[in-house]
């Protein structure tokens, strides 16, 4: 087994071999979820496939992984699969913005902390130097850590969202943020909002924006600790310099906004070519001619934790239906009904694009939507957490989903009601309606970021791309300095024209009293 001194030779052998031909990237993923490194993974395994030299820095190796892509480790936390219970929760209050910020925060310093304490930091820089890397792709969610290093190595900076961008993300890159019809992550609503709806996402999105220089403190002293003699500047002036940020979103599900060239929508670049089913949930999906409902709560919540009341109640409301449901579940079940089949595991993009699946129940994670938006079926959502709510909003919003609220999950008659509106003709138009939009692009979504991430290093220096908001304290980017001259021009025009009709009118008054007082004293006399 390599130590760590034999580990960074081979790296450095690996920098030296592969410095003549192609760029050099490095990719950054700090974050243990399993569901954000699906979107990341295609893209720098598509990057070694066009011929450059791929270094990733994550918690999850490449199986078979092809000559140019070469893997490291981060070291310090455990992946997140089949992780949240489902147990313990019990609907969304308003305060639950906040309870998932504060996650979010302690997932960001933790995953800094780790991330930084892995041998694989050292190794990495102790590469750099033999032969320098050409650009740094970190997924920007919860900390701006790796920022610092991106800063060490003197390169281009490339953000990768897994989700929609958090609130703090939009000034880096001078996207305009408008919670007036953009909901925040955090939210549970569509471009379409009521006021009191649209007064919570400005109030949540203003607040979580400012609260997030938290992690940002925790990451200066973090670099501070790891690097004491680097000098490394706030990280919150290194991410102004970010070149580009990818988004794993498309304006045909999350609705469209004002996009700078510097921020770019590849949603569903994770959805790759078709590749068939194993033997048996194959010969289930091709025989039942009543149609599928696909059941699948993603790679982190683990189904089997539902409460018992309410598993009950979904296995009852199965069984009011004609077709075959296929369900991600981890555990056996005890006398389930006669048209159910589990499995610990599904390949979801492959069983949700058969022809015979028409619904698919969900919580809601951006990748299982992406994907039976792109297979054209309708989607019932039970959203638990996070940009689930969000992605179920969207759904309603476009007439292609039906929003299931886990509160009401024990109840029969809710369940069956629908699944049977997802199961209707209408979301199943409106669902391949929303397929063929998604899918109608002039590149593919892997494409499109593999060309932008180049581009970045080719074309990258001029800035071309980026805007200029960025540079612009707040009180200029919002034209306060402008409406403020304006609102004492106007005040002194005002107080000006006042003052003159007061003058007027007073020297008229004064005129006329004089004239008054002379006839009177003309009428004395006479």
């Amino acid at each position: 087994m390599f130590g760590a001194w034999k580990i960074k030779i081979l790296l450095i052998v690996l920098a030296i071999g592969s410095s003549s031909h192609g760029y050099r990237i490095l990719g950054l993923f700090p974050h243990p979820g399993l569901s954000h490194f699906k979107v990341f993974h295609p893209i720098m395994r598509g990057l070694a496939n066009d011929g450059h030299h791929v270094t990733v820095l994550s918690y999850f190796p490449d199986s078979d992984p092809v000559p140019n892509y070469h893997d490291l480790r981060f070291e310090g936390q455990e992946v997140l699969t089949n992780a949240f219970s489902l147990q313990d929760f019990t609907g969304r209050t308003f305060i639950d913005n906040f309870h998932e910020f504060h996650e979010l925060v302690v997932w960001g310093m933790d995953s800094c902390k780790a991330a930084l304490d892995s041998p694989a930091i050292d190794q990495i820089l102790e590469a750099h130097r033999v032969a320098p890397f050409d650009l740094v792709v970190m997924e920007v969610f919860a900390t701006d850590c790796m920022a610092g290093i991106a800063w060490l190595l003197q390169v281009p900076l490339v953000g990768l969202s897994s989700c929609a961008i958090m609130p703090w993300h939009y000034d880096r890159v001078g996207l305009p943020d408008t919670p007036s019809y953009i909901p925040s992550e955090f939210s549970t609503f569509s471009e379409e909002m009521s006021f009191w709806q649209r007064f919570e996402n400005w109030l949540v999105t203003r607040v979580v924006k400012h609260l997030y220089r938290i992690v940002q403190i925790s990451d200066n002293r973090l670099l501070k600790e790891k690097f004491p003699n680097a000098a490394i500047p706030d990280v919150a002036e290194i991410v102004q310099n970010t070149s580009l940020i990818l988004i794993n979103q498309h304006y045909t599900l999350s609705g469209a906004r004002p996009l700078v060239p510097a921020v770019v929508e590849i949603g569903g670049v994770h959805i790759q070519g078709e590749k068939p089913l194993p033997t048996k949930l194959q010969q289930i999906m091709d025989q039942s001619s009543n149609g599928v409902i696909v059941v699948s709560f993603g790679s982190v919540l683990k189904a089997a934790t539902l409460p018992t009341a309410k598993r009950n109640a979904m296995l009852e409301a199965f069984e009011r239906f004609d077709q075959q449901v296929v369900w991600k579940w981890e555990d056996e079940l005890d006398n389930p009904p006669k048209n159910l089949y589990t499995q610990k595991w599904l390949p979801q993009r492959d069983v949700l694009c058969h022809k015979n699946v028409r619904l698919f129940v969900s919580h809601g994670g951006l990748l299982g939507v992406s994907e039976a938006v792109h297979c054209g079926v309708p989607v019932v959502v039970m959203p638990i957490y996070g940009d689930q709510f969000l992605n179920a909003a969207a759904l309603v919003n476009r007439g292609a989903g039906v929003r299931m609220d886990y509160e009401q999950v024990d109840n029969v008659t809710y369940i069956a009601s629908c699944i049977g509106e997802g199961l209707s003709d209408r979301k199943r138009r409106m669902a391949q309606s929303l397929s063929r939009a998604y899918k109608t692009r002039p590149q593919t979504p892997l494409d499109l970021a593999r060309w932008s991430i180049i581009n970045v290093i080719e074309n990258g220096a001029m800035e071309y791309e980026r805007s200029y908001a960025p540079k612009l304290p707040w009180y200029i980017y919002y034209s306060l300095d402008v409406i403020l001259v304006l609102l004492l021009a106007a005040i002194t025009i005002v107080f000006g024209v006042s003052y003159g009709c007061r003058k007027l009118c007073c020297g008229k008054q004064h005129l006329k009293s004089t004239k008054s007082n002379a006839a009177k004293k003309k009428t004395k006399k006479q």
